[in-house]
Order: C-alpha cells, then sequence, then structure tokens
C-alpha cells in the first residue's frame, strides 16, 4: 500500500519520483539525463540480512510487473 507524502529537501533540482512503504522500505524512480531509458532505485528496511533480501526482490517485482503492465509488454 503506497502512501503519500511531501518532504522539502535541499538537493539539485531532479525529476525522482520517490515512494516510501509502511514497512520503511522504498523504490524511486527518475529518467536517465543521457539516454531514453528510466532507472530504479530500491531501499528496504528489515530486522536480518535475509528478511531485506527477500523484501527487496519483492518489492521489485511488484514494482516491474506494475511497470510492465502500464506499457504492455
Amino acid at each position: 500500500m503506497l502512501t503519500t507524502q511531501q518532504e522539502t529537501m535541499d538537493l539539485p533540482s531532479s525529476n525522482v519520483l520517490k515512494y516510501w512503504l509502511k514497512d520503511g522500505s522504498w523504490f524511486a524512480i527518475r529518467p536517465s539525463g543521457t539516454e531514453p531509458k528510466v532507472k530504479f532505485y530500491f531501499g528496504v528496511k528489515q530486522v536480518t540480512e535475509n528478511r531485506s533480501e527477500k523484501r527487496l526482490q519483492e518489492i521489485q517485482e511488484n514494482v516491474m510487473s506494475a511497470v510492465k503492465n502500464m506499457i504492455c509488454i
């Protein structure tokens, strides 16, 4: 479940969408500045490395599946 949250950051301007999940994990999407592609970044927050790896895989699969459905691959 995604929640909407806005915050101000003192960083250079960039086209980035960052989404935080209830468990503290997150993912970000941004276009490449030099190539016609989109880059994805993921972060997880779990108690153990094993749980972190499983949660990371779960988030990556869900996000990429949603993207594929949107672009009809």
